[in-house]
């Protein structure tokens, strides 16, 4: 290898800005990129820890609704949940614009929410047609309420289906469990009813529950109360109608349908409560409170 040897330092071959030169602006261009990625990283970190903000309020949230929905039941959430537009509708109306039992209804139940908001524009539902063939199955008791919009404001004697036609509405799911006949809705039994004259001033007559059942092709009687009795009933097939005493179905009185059991306990048919009906009942809870107790057959 051959050495060549400048004594002048003018005289020295500099390559523009020579070797140091670019040496510098190499690394001066190193720290402009690592200032520019530093920018760049700090508006990545940034949007990263929004990112892990939002994914973190919404696993809270989540844990939070969850941990309601499971300790306190989907229904007691949904329930709270309604009451605050409850409230918010009872103090913006006029009161006399809605019968005083309807407030009532909506201020006990907020379930009854849109049946009791839809008061005005009653006549949109009151005679029209009903068909309920899509949840009719022989064998199966659907669950109808009394207050659904399509029947609720027709007339009960002196009231509507809506507020006092528990009776009927637990006769109708009988009829379409026992007979399959869609052409039968709580309508027409509330008209059954009243007509024969099972509607009384203190609601529905008990006979409805065994002669009113008979003129209907079905069999009704009184049934001990007994639980043994009771599940030897839905074992053969049919249902039970059960007349409330005031406690969880009820603050005056009620009528609900018993449609099965399990090891857990009975299912019923509230035809009040979406609530009471997604619920099982041990016997002694329904047993103290029940007055009067019928098995439909047929």
């Amino acid at each position: 290898m051959e050495y060549k040897i400048y004594t002048d330092v003018d005289s020295i071959p500099w390559d523009g800005y020579g070797r140091i030169g670019k040496d510098l602006d190499a690394a001066g261009e190193r720290k402009r990129r690592v200032r520019k990625s530093g920018k760049r990283g700090r508006k990545s970190r940034r949007k990263q820890a929004i990112r892990r903000r939002k994914i973190c309020l919404g696993i809270t949230l989540f844990l939070v609704f969850g941990t309601l929905f499971y300790t306190r039941g989907a229904a007691n959430v949904l329930f709270e949940m309604g009451q605050g537009r409850v409230w918010q509708f009872l103090n913006s109306i006029h009161e006399e614009e809605y019968p005083q039992e309807l407030l009532e209804m909506v201020e006990n139940n907020p379930e009854t929410y849109d049946f009791v908001t839809g008061y005005p524009q009653r006549e949109l539902y009151q005679e029209k047609e009903i068909d309920i063939s899509g949840i009719c199955q022989k064998g199966e008791a659907p669950l109808l309420l009394q207050w659904d919009l399509r029947w609720g404001y027709d007339s009960y004697g002196d009231s509507m289906i809506g507020v006092a036609g528990c009776g009927p509405t637990c006769m109708t799911m009988a009829y379409l469990c026992l007979t399959g006949d869609a052409s039968m809705d709580p309508r027409k039994m509330a008209s059954y009813a009243s007509e024969k004259g099972y509607h009384t001033e203190a609601g529905t007559s008990w006979n409805f529950f065994t002669e009113g059942a008979a003129a209907l092709g079905l069999a009704g009687s009184e049934a001990p109360l007994s639980e043994t009795a009771m599940k030897q009933v839905l074992d053969q097939g049919g249902v039970l109608i059960s007349s409330m005493r005031p406690g969880d179905f009820t603050t005056t009185g009620h009528f609900i349908l018993i449609r099965g059991y399990d090891q857990n306990g009975f299912f019923v048919n509230d035809p009040n409560s979406r609530k009471n009906s997604e619920k099982q009942w041990d016997y002694e809870t329904l047993s103290g409170q029940i007055k009067g107790l019928w098995e439909i057959t047929i």
